[in-house]
């Protein structure tokens, strides 16, 4: 073992990286941390060096990883606010900033990542959080990294925002209507056991290339949960079921009445109509044999907390950042799918808007009056056949204090293109923007989508034919 290992931690200011900073000292304590956060951290352990990274961008994530890696620990899960105006889903978004963190670890000297996911139901059917879960063990395979998978479901603890929203409804409601999805099966899992095998897996050869379930007890159901945290509390509750109650009218009324932000609620409600349950074949240890789910409350802390701390991140004011998941076509690449758009895009808008193409600049401009509204800068530097980056450099539509970029991305083993634009700041007045061209943009690339989709269906019908 590495006396003196060189350790990332991704997600570092979150609620598990947080509490897992100081396991993972003491268990290498001549190790050299390199914490990576959304926003400037400091630290009075010198073994910590906290950056502030963007894992938005490949090129910020780049500048934070230090050139030799041993162990990365990946902690990200993105269902909270990143721009001013989101335009795309929390799937998309951890599944680009992802790509961006392996792309840039194959690159390192790395021994081993550990990803901490969610327990992922058998069933061919699953909510789009459980997918992207999933799809998150699909990036970290693709690029062959030597990663250790660990799957939790609900982890109590006070920072845990799906137990935060569990003590709010049991605390706020004398009496609780049920829907069906309280009598859902799941596997909670404490803190301290989530920390404990993450710390014991890591930099261990025998762990590399295995998934583990996390347990902290026995399976229960959500609404027996709810009845053992009243008991643990001392607050005498009734419960009553209420089958009618669809998982629309959950949402509304989890996110009611605990003013938990939708982009948190949404997810996960939908995400409990399958069973969670840890895999006894799958365990990491038998810890969690002959516990109690009342005896895992004894040790977690029991207080609420301010919906304002589920997310730090501030987005920066009027920004924007739209990521849309296209299909690839068969044997296509990202300089193809950003010369398809550029040649299809005036086509599509004719007669009112053009696009023409010097060299590496690409103007879309108003065809009438020949004034540019966009200008792309293609980055020869920071483009592939994998990725193309386009600088918005000017143009009408742009504000002059930041511009933005444009990029098509080809994600999990070519079955898909990311087209997303990320920090833009448009020069129309905001409320104008939200309601005109933020809702234009996002038809044009369903658009465009299309486009991509009947030009993969017509080449396969070419190739049958030929046979």
């Amino acid at each position: 073992m590495t006396d003196s290992p060189s350790i990332v931690v991704a997600g570092a200011s979150g609620y598990i990286g947080k509490a897992l900073l100081p396991k993972i000292l003491e268990k290498f304590p001549n190790a050299q941390v390199t914490a990576l956060s959304r926003s400037a951290q400091k630290s009075d352990d010198p073994r910590i060096t906290w950056k502030a990274c963007d894992l938005f961008s490949l090129k910020s994530v780049e500048e934070a990883m230090p050139s030799s890696v041993d162990l990365a620990l990946y902690l990200v899960h993105s269902m909270g606010p990143t721009a001013a105006l989101d335009q795309g889903s929390f799937a998309d978004y951890d599944l680009l900033l992802a790509d961006n963190f392996a792309r840039v670890l194959r690159r390192t000297k790395l021994r081993q990542m550990i990803y901490l996911g969610g327990l992922i139901p058998e069933t061919a059917h699953m909510s789009l959080h459980l997918q992207s879960r999933l799809e998150m063990e699909d990036v970290f395979n693709q690029y062959e990294l030597p990663s250790t998978i660990f799957r939790a479901g609900l982890i109590l603890g006070a920072g845990g925002s799906s137990f935060q929203i569990l003590l709010k409804l049991v605390k706020r409601l004398p009496v609780m209507l049920c829907p069906r999805w309280t009598q859902t099966l799941t596997t909670p899992v404490d803190l301290e056991t989530v920390l404990n095998a993450i710390s014991r897996a890591s930099l261990a050869a025998d762990h590399i290339g295995r998934t583990y379930d996390l347990a902290g007890c026995q399976p229960l159901t959500y609404v027996e949960m709810m009845k053992e945290t009243a008991r643990r509390l001392g607050l005498k509750r009734y419960f009553i079921p209420v089958p009618f109650f669809t998982p629309t009218l959950s949402r509304l009324w989890v996110r009611l009445i605990t003013g938990t932000p939708k982009d948190l609620v949404y997810p996960l409600i939908e995400s409990l109509e399958h069973s969670m349950v840890a895999r006894p074949k799958y365990f990491f240890s038998d810890e969690s044999k002959g516990r109690t789910y009342f005896e895992l409350l004894q040790s977690a802390f029991l207080e609420t907390r301010s919906n304002r701390t589920f997310f730090h991140f501030r987005a920066q004011r009027k920004t924007v950042r739209s990521v849309q998941r296209l299909t690839l076509p068969e044997g296509k690449d990202a300089v193809w799918v950003k010369n398809r758009y550029l040649t299809w895009l005036p086509s599509f808008v004719s007669p009112f808007i053009g696009v023409r193409t010097d060299g590496e600049t690409s103007y879309i401009f108003l065809r009438f009056f020949n004034i540019n509204l966009l200008v792309l800068e293609t980055s020869l530097e920071r483009s592939n056949a994998d990725r193309q980056v386009l600088y918005i450099s000017d143009g009408l539509m742009v504000s002059g204090e930041k511009r933005g970029r444009l990029e098509f991305r080809v994600v999990l083993n070519r079955q898909f293109v990311l087209a997303a634009i990320h920090d833009y700041k448009p020069s129309l007045p905001w409320l104008i923007y939200k309601y005109s061209q933020a809702l234009v943009h996002l038809f044009v690339m369903w658009a465009f989508g299309r486009d991509l989709e009947t030009s993969d269906q017509g080449r396969h019908s070419e190739k049958q034919a030929g046979n």
